[in-house]
């Protein structure tokens, strides 16, 4: 969402983001190529007004906030020079909107407030003589100009303007629409959240992410888990009043890194911006109106692109760079390579990092990577703990400076097996419900004979859900995995029936690691009735990751106000050999 008009100067800061960016940017020229980056505040809204005023047809737009009086007087005068001009504001924000949306109907524009099937518009979209459309993350508003941190993406590929033309279309016309992807587009509120996940998920050896909202657990998850496996994982956030650090430091502690921006009067963070592996191959990058929140991915009309264009992409890193690093620090970090580490499985292990510091500030330290049962000490950068898994680990280091510049450097960590060696085993109690009670497993009431819901073997089941109405069922069991062994095998079957007919996943399944204070480690997967079956399906994780400690396994299910959908598990196990 759009911040608070609290947020209105410019400070020191900004000034200095924007002057680095502008010099290592070519101006922005929406018609060079199938795509064209616009850096904002860096490279200013001209481009905007010259994309606008270039309609000898048709202008298309769909906005959360526009209150730029140019803008809006573009817009009257293109449907003055015989333009067809039509204009969907947000309905929520009529106090903001209000202005523009009287001078658009005065002067003969095509204008309506935007349907209340979705909870906010917050798309920023406009579309050109059907050929071209500007995808953006940023608002048409005059107030947030000179100190917010945007991005747009000029956009030329044929079937993604259609599909933004055929959505416009419905919702202008307040009419039900499922909206076509083209070649690049992700939209909420149907497949934004599965496609940001694919992106996150995928990532191979780099995930940069800008966000001014932090709060979806799945693709906060997401990165935990990238960054746990040693894909090096950095954020820049708008954090405000602290709303998000429980998800920063759930982030930090797996080895991710991460920039807030925290002032309500100068430079903001209102970009939305996920960028996987740039600067390699298979690079992917996306820029959007789709925050990390429940009503941006599942209740709003929102509209973002994921593409490989290498200029886009590399705009976007460039901003980032500047971003993550922009705290007005001098200086260098460098860190002494250690050499490569050893360790046995149950063996205590420890190593002091060092680092040379020049900037003058304070020195704090991650690591990605590291060998299970191994962490960081952020403020003395002292590696230590008992490794729980054999194998070898590629870690990488880091110490930065609090004034900002940072150093890194990687080696590997080799962990043999314990003298004790691995007995194979099957850990969960009551695996198949057979008993036909709960314990060991702790539930809502969800264990099941009923021929409603059939086991896949045997005469009972977990059936969590099926009420067609709002409700929560859990299924839990905690196990403590033991040290020594290469294979650590979650397991279940699961049929998912639902009278959900629609494309979207309204209720949902959740498969999470959680530790003893209930802090969630992992969530291994999200099913939903978008998964409905006919029989069962095997799933299966790797649980390798917690060798050697006590967790919980936690199986949430999820529906909303109407229409059924039952998640039922059976035959559930967990190896270890």
């Amino acid at each position: 969402m759009s911040a608070t008009p609290a947020r209105r100067w410019r400070i020191a800061v900004a000034a200095i983001i924007s002057t680095a960016i502008s010099l290592a940017l070519p101006a922005a020229a929406h018609a060079a190529g199938t795509y064209s980056l616009l850096v904002l505040p860096d490279q200013g809204e001209s481009a905007i007004d010259n994309f606008i005023n270039s309609a000898t047809k048709s202008i298309d737009v769909t906005m959360y906030e526009l209150r730029d009086t140019t803008v809006t007087t573009d817009l009257v005068n293109r449907h003055k020079a015989g333009v067809t001009v039509r204009v969907i504001l947000d309905g929520q924000h009529t106090s903001v909107n209000g202005a523009a949306y009287s001078a658009l109907q005065a002067g003969g524009v095509s204008v309506t407030y935007s349907s209340t099937a979705y909870v906010y518009t917050h798309q920023k979209t406009i579309t050109v003589d059907g050929t071209e459309s500007y995808i953006s993350t940023g608002n048409l508003d005059t107030t947030y100009y000179s100190t917010s941190r945007d991005f747009g993406v000029f956009d030329t590929d044929a079937n993604d303007v259609a599909a933004v033309e055929s959505v416009f279309n419905a919702d202008f016309a307040k009419t039900s629409v499922t909206p076509a992807d083209g070649d690049d587009l992700v939209w909420s509120p149907t497949d934004s959240q599965s496609h940001l996940l694919a992106l996150i998920q995928g990532a191979q050896r780099t995930l940069d992410v800008e966000q001014e909202e932090f709060g979806d657990a799945t693709l906060v998850n997401a990165m935990v888990a990238d960054a746990q496996r040693g894909v090096a994982v950095r954020a820049v956030l708008e954090n405000q009043n602290g709303s998000y650090n429980s998800q920063i430091s759930q982030l930090t502690a797996a080895g991710g890194q991460v920039k807030t921006y925290t002032s309500s009067t100068g430079y903001y963070i209102h970009a939305k911006t996920i960028l996987a592996d740039v600067g390699a191959s298979g690079a992917k990058v996306f820029q959007g109106s789709e925050n990390f929140s429940d009503n941006s991915l599942n209740h709003n009309r929102e509209l973002g692109l994921i593409i490989s264009d290498s200029g886009v992409a590399a705009g976007l890193e460039s901003a980032f760079n500047a971003d993550f690093g922009s705290t007005g620090g001098t200086g260098a970090v460098t860190v002494a390579n250690p050499g490569n580490q050893t360790g046995t499985v149950g063996t205590a292990a420890s190593m002091q990092l060092s680092a040379t510091d020049t900037a003058g500030g304070t020195l704090s330290y991650t690591a990605s990577g590291l060998p299970g049962g191994l962490s960081i000490d952020s403020a003395s950068g002292l590696i230590s703990g008992t490794p729980t898994t054999a194998g070898t680990s590629s870690v990488t280091v880091t110490a930065t400076d609090s004034t900002g510049p940072s150093g890194s450097t990687s080696f590997t960590w080799t962990v043999s097996g314990s003298s004790g060696g691995c007995t194979a085993a099957q850990l969960l109690g009551n695996p198949g419900f057979e008993t036909g009670a709960a314990a060991p497993w702790t539930t809502s009431g969800v264990i099941n004979t009923s021929s409603s819901e059939p086991p896949h073997s045997g005469s009972w089941d977990a059936w969590l859900d099926g009420h067609g109405t709002t409700h929560t069922d859990t299924l839990t069991q905690t196990v403590t995995l033991p040290a020594g062994c290469t294979i650590y095998q979650l397991g279940f079957w699961l049929h998912v029936d639902t009278a959900e007919t629609l494309n979207t996943a309204y209720d949902k399944l959740t498969i999470q690691v959680v530790n003893g204070a209930g802090t969630v480690l992992s969530t291994l997967h999200t099913y939903s009735n978008l998964d409905h079956n006919t029989g069962y399906a095997q799933h299966t994780f790797d649980l390798s990751a917690y060798a050697g400690q006590s967790v919980t396994l936690k199986f949430t299910g999820s529906e909303d106000y109407e229409k059924q959908t039952s998640f039922v598990i059976d035959d559930a196990s967990l190896t270890v050999s």
